[in-house]
């Protein structure tokens, strides 16, 4: 848990970094504290080399929880968008995930350290052969570097060129509505956006995906789940039970890889959601009837492993993508702290808390309160959330904010345009 404490201090470093240096420098700026962590960490002999670890791999993570989610979201089409930012993260942590308990089980976690050191190294060097992302470079006023970047990035399409003329648009209209305000400033922006009401929704929609995330296991069985495992089953097979569930998320994630690319988001999320809980409520009472019959003990590692591959295949995957889309170009990676503060704080005392819940109520009373809370957080959600998939970022951004997709009659409308 104290990762996701300094994990904030990662979002925060990460918010000014690359609203002043942009996402691929940022990028690269953040995988060297990532490398250092696992070199500290293989050589730690004492507390203090500990500690050094911890403060490097949560600065690191919470840094990259927002590069993660900004650099897909702005580098990809309105098709694809939801796509790479499931592929990135939900299914990519859920391979590093299953690989990391596999070696911790079979390895010294110090030789799992060292491997650790590769795909780090690989986040230092692969952003040289980047371009920077033509978002950014528009709400920075760099309108023809943002031409040529986006360019890049997309084929030369019909599509594709009434997308750039609607971000430029839009950011010019913004970037001209600031000078005559006086508020070219970040610092003006973020005061005057948290006066705004779409600040508001947007937070208040941010606690409730958080709290779904972290009662449905996001965080809590990656680190333990050895653990909640032989919680559940005992010692013995704890290897092949920990292998059968893992396989099952990698399942899971790719599935949802390929299920986003034929559904609309919000089918998906609140289907696989309302399943999720349903299984999670099964595995609850199958916990508290139960026996010490091996069958029972496969029948409840299928039922975690039927729920896992259920929402890794939709609601993971959908409300980490939807974090990527919703907030606005200019101040998406301050937003991203704000956000990324409520999610660490759930996910961390969902952490915190499990073992103090599984002492008082045992496994099924947790999963049974955790279904509870996720069940509140859908029903929300549902509410607020509007469809997403195929929208450039533009017109979500614009959606938020005037409750309007239709940019062009925004942008004519004087009084409307003052909300952007």
């Amino acid at each position: 848990s104290s990762l996701m404490g300094i994990g904030i201090v990662g979002l925060g470093m990460a918010a000014v970094v690359s609203d002043k240096v942009g996402r691929r420098w940022s990028f690269i700026v953040f995988s060297v504290p990532s490398v250092a962590n696992y070199i500290v960490l293989y050589y730690a002999r004492s507390a203090v080399a500990f500690m050094l670890s911890r403060f490097l791999a949560g600065t690191a993570m919470g840094a990259m929880f927002a590069l993660k989610l900004c650099v897909p979201s702005e580098y990809a089409g309105p098709k694809t968008r939801a796509m790479f930012l499931n592929m990135i993260s939900t299914l990519a942590p859920s391979v590093g995930s299953c690989v990391a308990h596999a070696l911790g089980i079979v390895l010294h976690w110090r030789i799992v350290a060292l491997i650790g050191v590769i795909p780090a190294v690989v986040g230092i060097f692969l952003p040289y052969f980047w371009v920077e992302s033509p978002h950014w470079l528009a709400s920075k006023g760099r309108f023809d570097e943002c031409e040529d970047s986006f360019r890049k990035l997309h084929d030369t399409t019909a599509n594709t060129e009434a997308e750039l003329e609607l971000l430029l648009k839009v950011e010019r209209t913004k970037q001209q509505k600031a000078i005559e305000s006086d508020t070219m400033k970040t610092s003006e922006k973020i005061k005057i956006a948290c006066r705004k009401k779409y600040f508001w929704d947007l937070m208040l929609l941010s606690v409730f995906i958080s709290a779904f995330l972290a009662s449905a296991g996001k965080l809590a069985f990656s680190t333990l789940a050895v653990t909640i495992i032989s919680g559940m089953t005992g010692p013995e097979n704890i290897f092949i039970f920990t292998m059968v569930v893992d396989i099952c998320v990698i399942f899971g994630a790719i599935a949802s890889c390929i299920l986003i690319r034929k559904i609309s988001m919000r089918s998906m999320l609140f289907t696989t959601g309302s399943i999720g809980i349903i299984v999670l409520v099964s595995l609850s009472a199958c916990l508290y009837f139960k026996t010490d019959s091996v069958y029972f003990k496969w029948a409840n590692v299928g039922l975690l492993s039927l729920y896992f591959f259920i929402v890794k295949s939709g609601p993971y995957p959908i409300l980490e993508a939807l974090l990527g889309e919703i907030y606005p170009i200019e101040l998406k990676v301050y937003f991203f702290f704000f956000s990324g503060t409520i999610l660490m704080t759930a996910v961390t005392l969902s952490v915190f808390l499990l073992p103090l819940m599984v002492s008082l109520m045992g496994y099924h009373g947790m999963f049974l309160t955790n279904a509870g809370i996720m069940c509140l957080s859908l029903g929300y959600i549902w509410i607020r959330l509007p469809e997403t998939k195929g929208r450039t970022l533009q017109e979500i951004e614009i959606y938020f904010k005037t409750k309007n997709h239709k940019i062009e009659e925004v942008l004519t409308n004087e009084q409307m345009k003052n909300l952007i």
